[in-house]
């Protein structure tokens, strides 16, 4: 059976998805509460600084209306650029603690794969220091471009598609693959990095990132048993188990 409707039938199942619940709804709210009030303040601190009572340039150029819509415009585009990924950022953060659960899931019920020894926590929190290190200066490069039209969109693109994909791909082999295994994937391979930059470019739409992180998750799960491991999946037995 293909990959994405194998993951899209086990995405649906309530065994699965109520795992995703906890981690939908801490994004959500977070996205509503922190956007709503990163927007307000905001608008409200450029409202006060170009008050038309202020003398100068800047004042008397923000009273034009097109002026304060574009200002404004930026404001909406930068706040919902930060927040949509934070909080996809903070739901995938969540499910992560979830992910060994749904991993010995999907393990058990399609591929019975004997397990060896784990990666441990410290090692773990090892590998995602390195990956923050890597990216510090990715963002800091991303705001020195930052009033670069066109060149900023590209640098934050990149810059947080470095972070997404190996946050997520550490998350999911940690859980996946025993410590030897996991060692020895130096690289990841472009079928991983293809689905990962799609699943990216799904979670910049809001509400998407929240509610598809399980989704992205079972399916890169599966992938890795299949594309690492070269299992086939035994969907006998699980459509016996359903």
């Amino acid at each position: 059976m293909n990959i994405f409707w194998l993951s899209f039938k086990d995405y649906t199942r309530f065994e699965f998805f109520k795992y995703a619940l906890l981690s939908t709804l801490m994004g959500f709210s977070f996205m509503m509460i922190v956007g709503y009030y990163s927007f307000t303040s905001i608008k409200a601190f450029l409202d006060a600084f170009f008050m038309p009572e202020s003398e100068g340039f800047f004042a008397w150029l923000y009273s034009f209306a097109f002026v304060s819509f574009i200002i404004h415009s930026l404001n909406f585009l930068v706040v919902g650029f930060f927040v949509i990924f934070t909080s996809s950022a903070i739901s995938l953060f969540i499910l992560s603690f979830f992910t060994p659960k749904i991993a010995a899931k999907i393990n058990a019920k399609y591929y019975h794969h004997e397990p060896k020894e784990k990666m441990g926590d410290v090692a773990l929190l090892l590998e995602l220091f390195k990956i923050l290190l890597k990216f510090i200066p990715l963002f800091f490069l991303a705001l020195i471009l930052f009033f670069i039209p066109f060149v900023n969109l590209i640098a934050f693109f990149l810059a947080f598609y470095y972070l997404f994909h190996n946050a997520l791909i550490l998350e999911v082999l940690s859980a996946v693959l025993d410590k030897k295994k996991f060692k020895e994937q130096k690289f990841t391979p472009f079928e991983f990095k293809f689905h990962t930059l799609i699943f990216y470019l799904l979670a910049s739409f809001p509400l998407a990132g929240l509610v598809l992180q399980l989704f992205f998750v079972i399916f890169l799960i599966h992938l890795s048993y299949q594309k690492i491991y070269f299992l086939s999946p035994n969907l006998s037995n699980a459509s016996s188990s359903t």
